[in-house]
Formats: C-alpha cells, structure tokens, sequence
C-alpha cells in the first residue's frame, strides 16, 4: 500500500481502536503505537516481523516534525504532537533507519529514509515514542518505563506531563503504597527497598489529570544472605531458598543437610522438601550462583563472571515434650536421693510439674527443673511420683498449641539394713511385738494355772489327818 489513511476508519467503528494498537503502511513503511491507540512506543514492521523502532533523527530528539508526521499517518488529526523522552540504553530487537522530515511531510513515505536494519540495542535519543494530543488532552510520561541500576549506584527519572493544565502537582507511589514524595524528578540510590512499581500521579487543582508507572529493578548479589529459621509441621511441604535472593534471579542452586553423609543436590529452582517428617527437622547449607551484572552506559546488562552466596537453613518442627525416667527408685531412710526426668521436646519445655502422691496426702510442685531432690528421706516420702512438662508448639500459619508429656516414678524408702522398706519395716514391728506380748501372755497364764495347782495339792495334804498305829489285839 503506498497510502493509507484509517481516519474514516477511526470514525466509524472507534470501540476497536481502543482494542488495537494502530498500524498504517505507506510506502511499505508499516508503523504502530504500542499500547495505542494514540500514544505508546512507535513499532515497525520490516521482513515480515514487528519489532521496536529505532530512529536516528537528524534533528535532537526525533527533531521538529516526525512526531506530526507519524500522527498524520496514523490517521490523527492533532495538533499537539510530541516525542517522549527517554532515558538509558535500552536492549533487545530493534528495526534501525535514519530519517529525516521535512515541515510539509504528511507521511513517513515522503520523509528521507534510510536502510532498515536489524539492531539488539538503541539509545534513549533514537527510541521513538510519541502522543496524538488534542488541544484539551493530558498525558503523563515516566522518561522510563524499565529501571535498571545496580546495588548501592544511583539513579533517577523524571514524570513529564504534556497538558494545557498548569498548578501541576506530583505524587509518586510505590508498590501501591503512599509515598511522600512530590517533583517531577525522583532519584535515589539502588537498594532493595527502592525495587518495585512506581506510579507518578498528577493533578492540577485538586483534579487528577493521569499517570504513569515504571518497575525499577536493582541488581544485587547473593552474598549478603541471612540466616533463616523456617518452622513447620509434619507433612508440609518447605522451601529452602527464595528466587529474589538476588536480581536477577540465581541461575542455580547447591544444598545439602549438614552433619551427615548426605550428597550435594543441584537444581535450577529453589530446593523443595515435600511431606517434611520429624527425622529432617536439622541443618542445611544452600549455595547459590548467580551471573555477576556490570552497569555501563553501553551495556547497563553486561554479563560477567558468577557471583556466588551461601546461605545457612534451620529447619524446625515443633514436637511435645517425650519423657523419660525410672519406674521404681529407692532411697534409704534418712538419706537424700535427686529423682529425674529426662525430656526431649522442641521447642524446650517451659514448665515441669511434679505431683507428689503419698500417704500424706497428694502435693504438687511447678518449677522448671527437671530433676526432684528427697532430703533426709523418711516413710512419708514413699509414693507416686508424676512429673508432666509443658511446652507451647507455635507452627508457621501462627496457631499455636499446648504440649505435654508425662512420666511416672514409684519411690520407696528402704531400711539402712536394706531388706525392707522403713513402712515395712515399721509394720512388721509392730507385728513382732503383738506376737511378743501374745507369748508372754500365754507364758504368764501357764504358769498362773501352775501356781494354782501347786497351792491346791498344798492345801489337800495340810488338811489331810494323821494316822496312828492299832495295836493288835
């Protein structure tokens, strides 16, 4: 097509050229704006590929006339025609002509042009984009749309405003977040608190005329990393590392657990350890590489050697208290005896309790001792000993639980003779001494009913009389 004017178009069916980016060939020089419809990044297409344009213009910034030009050709009838402008070297795939307008030119066909070729880099002064803008339109322009700066190195943009409005004033946004700060211009240093959506609002009068956002990106390596606790439940499934553990992302990552004979695993994406069980509950180091990023003002991406970050991962799942300790303990009379319970927990129990059952009566303790001292131990110290420990488990959606743990201890004070127990020992004495006074009892009624016959025989032979001898005859 060597003419083509979709004014016609634009007028009939507009809802479409809201959709579409606008596209005109004339002289087998096929442009677009890019979002479109009126404004955007001038696009051309060229051996059957659309690609950004790249324009050398003898004139500073696209000179005087081009962006009027473009406007006509893409159908607009406007009369306040401008050229963007744009700051940093910008990469990836460009279409490059030089050209030249003259004050008469309706159509880029009509303008001096140049040999298109192909391009993976343009300056800010040779990357086109323009607005078609009616006498009462406002547009708001960040200069760039795509930020990059290293870690620490400066930077800084400006939000221009092409409008009939004047009292403008600017607010910038970040990451959807109020920020105070106003101007046009904004600059600061690159860090990671900076890294993120920026959106210039501008209003004039209280009313808001527009804005425009740009993604400032800061490159940074892996070497200042943290070291990180991640909390979990059986069953989860836990990340050892992040992707923005640097910019760009690491290209890959080493990791293995410590303290065993485990080997190092190799992946491109951050390691994932699914259906976490108890037994992974320890230590991980994640070594992370990443290409090493050079900002210049030829290649604000050069590529370099690797950068290289070691990160140290403590991975802990929260588990009640287990307890262990002896069934049966003995301590002799009169002697001191310290009863332990032994408890694994994580985190570490908080609270032990001890409940004393004897014959005394049922007693318990708190404190955070795991071990209960006997001194001077007596019979009133014989019993059921219970000691419960308390832990909070705390998991990473923030619910946290109560744990326990129990574990019982009979003691029993022994004789220093050893055999029995002192409460047994008392019991059998006094066993002893019934069975004592039973025998003498018995012993003493014996010899009552001895005494008794004794003094009866006595008194039959007093009372008998004495015989005296007849003579015969």
């Amino acid at each position: 097509m060597e003419y083509c004017n979709p004014g016609l178009w634009r007028s009939i069916v507009p809802f479409f050229t809201v959709l579409f980016s606008s596209a005109c060939v004339c002289g087998g020089f096929q442009v677009r704006l890019d979002p479109g419809p009126n404004y955007g990044n001038v696009e051309m297409y060229h051996n059957g590929t659309w690609q950004r344009a790249c324009l050398d213009e003898y004139w500073y910034y696209f000179g005087r006339y081009l962006p009027s030009v473009m406007c006509k050709q893409l159908g607009f009838n406007t009369t306040r025609n401008v050229a963007m402008r744009q700051t940093g070297t910008q990469h990836g795939l460009f279409w490059y002509t030089r050209i030249h307008c003259s004050p008469g030119d309706r159509l880029l066909s009509q303008c001096n042009v140049g040999r298109i070729t192909n391009r993976t880099s343009c300056s800010d002064y040779y990357i086109p984009r323009i607005a078609c803008l009616s006498d009462n339109e406002t547009r708001v322009d960040i200069e760039n749309h795509n930020i990059t700066v290293a870690d620490g190195l400066s930077f800084y943009t400006r939000c221009n405003v092409f409008t009939p409005h004047t009292s403008l004033s600017y607010h910038w946004n970040h990451n959807w977040k109020n920020v105070s700060y106003s101007g046009h211009y904004f600059s600061g240093k690159g860090n990671r608190s900076v890294a993120g959506n920026w959106t210039c609002s501008v209003s004039s009068n209280g009313k808001t005329l527009g804005s425009d956002s740009t993604v400032i990106n800061v490159i940074y390596p892996p070497k200042r990393l943290q070291n990180k606790i991640i909390y979990a439940k059986v069953g989860d499934t836990v990340s050892l590392s992040e992707t923005d553990v640097s910019f760009p992302s690491p290209e890959t990552f080493t990791w293995r657990r410590l303290h065993t004979n485990s080997s190092f695993v190799r992946s491109v994406t951050p390691p994932v350890m699914p259906n976490i069980q108890q037994a992974d509950a320890g230590e991980y180091i994640v070594m992370i590489q990443q290409p090493a990023y050079h900002l210049t003002p030829s290649a604000p991406a050069y590529r370099g050697n690797y950068s290289f970050g070691v990160q140290l991962v403590k991975i802990r799942i929260p588990y009640p208290p287990s307890i262990q300790c002896e069934e049966v303990v003995r301590v002799v009379n009169g002697q001191s005896r310290t009863v332990q319970c032994k408890v694994d927990s994580y985190p570490r129990h908080h609270m032990m309790t001890w409940t004393l059952a004897t014959a005394a009566g049922t007693r318990t303790q708190s404190s955070h001792k795991d071990t209960y001292h006997i001194v001077n131990a007596s019979a009133g110290d014989e019993g059921t000993y219970t000691c419960t420990a308390t832990n909070n488990l705390t998991y990473p959606d923030g619910q946290v639980e109560t744990g326990n743990g129990a574990c019982v201890i009979k003691v029993k004070v022994t004789l220093p003779s050893g055999g029995r127990s002192a409460a047994e020992g008392a019991v059998k004495g006094a066993s002893d001494q019934e069975t004592t006074s039973a025998v003498w009892g018995g012993l003493a009624l014996v010899a009552i009913v001895v005494i008794g016959l004794l003094a009866a025989v006595i008194v039959l032979v007093i009372r008998q009389p004495d015989k005296k001898e007849v003579p015969n005859g």
